[in-house]
C-alpha cells in the first residue's frame, strides 16, 4: 500500500519541478485573460462529474469506490476518482510551481499562470460534487 504514496508524491514533485522550469509569459494566442481562467475551471468542475458519471454506470467500474486517498492505487480504473485525485494535487504543484518561478525570476503576473491552480480546484471541486451527487456509490465513512 505504502508504494502507492510514494508514487503519488513522486508525481506531484514532478508537477512541481515542471512548474519551476516551464518558460515564462504567456504562451497562448490570443492570450488567456481571466474570464478565460474562469471558462476552464467552470467546464473542468463539470466536465469531471460528467466523465465520472458515466464510469458510475459503467459495469466495469467497481460497485462502491473508495473515497480519495494517497494511499490507494492511482491506476486502478475501477476507481476512476483516485487518479483525477493524484492528477489534481501534480497539478497543483505545477501551480504553485510557476508562482514561484515568477516570484523568483521577477517577471510580471499573467493569468495563464494562474491556470493550473484554476485546473486543480476544479478537478477537486468536481471530485467533492461527484462524491455527493453519488453517495450512494461511495464507501460509507465509519
Amino acid at each position: 500500500m505504502r508504494v502507492w504514496l510514494y508514487v503519488r508524491i513522486t508525481i506531484v514533485l514532478l508537477g512541481a519541478i515542471a512548474g519551476c522550469v516551464a518558460p515564462l509569459g504567456p504562451a497562448a494566442k490570443p492570450p488567456i485573460d481571466w474570464h478565460i481562467v474562469l471558462i476552464i475551471f467552470g467546464f473542468i468542475s463539470i466536465g469531471l462529474v460528467f466523465v465520472l458519471a458515466i464510469q458510475a454506470v459503467n459495469p466495469r467500474s467497481a460497485r462502491i469506490w473508495q473515497r480519495p486517498s494517497w494511499i490507494a492505487n492511482p491506476f486502478d480504473f475501477k476507481q476512476p476518482m483516485q487518479f483525477f485525485h493524484m492528477a489534481a494535487f501534480a497539478t497543483l504543484a505545477q501551480g504553485v510551481g510557476v508562482l514561484g518561478h515568477l516570484l523568483f525570476a521577477q517577471f510580471p503576473f499573467y493569468a495563464e499562470a494562474a491556470l493550473p491552480l484554476a485546473m486543480a480546484a476544479a478537478i477537486l471541486l468536481g471530485l467533492r460534487f461527484t462524491m455527493l451527487i453519488f453517495r450512494s456509490k461511495m464507501e460509507q465513512v465509519t
